[in-house]
């Protein structure tokens, strides 16, 4: 269901396979599949929310662990793809100032990282 790709100079892209509902049992699987990755090696790590229909407090939680992991390697994260009202949930938790969001495709991001 998720995938993992690694783009120019160590920009690692996460996505979804397909729509998705990211809460519970969602978030549990993407918290044990996100382990599995290398994530500490990437500059950058891009999330594409071009599939999340919707995110509750688990999912949230989950993005917060990515963060944590290449944060504490002073690498950033990047949201893009994501739905208005995500956006504005991500607002309304200040997390916009933890995340780094951002109106554009991957492509695009990965552009003005390179």
């Amino acid at each position: 269901m998720f995938e993992f790709k690694k783009a120019n100079d160590g920009i690692g892209v996460i996505s979804l396979n397909s729509r998705a509902r990211i809460t519970g049992e969602m978030s549990a699987n993407f918290r044990k599949w996100q382990e599995t990755v290398d994530l500490k090696s990437c500059s950058t790590v891009i999330v594409d929310g071009n599939n999340i229909e919707f995110i509750d407090s688990m999912g949230i939680a989950a993005l917060i662990s990515i963060y944590k992991t290449v944060s504490a390697k002073g690498s950033d994260l990047i949201l893009v793809n994501l739905s208005e009202e995500i956006k504005k949930l991500l607002n309304t938790l200040r997390l916009d100032r933890l995340f780094i969001i951002k109106n554009c495709s991957v492509v695009e991001a990965i552009k003005d990282l390179c």
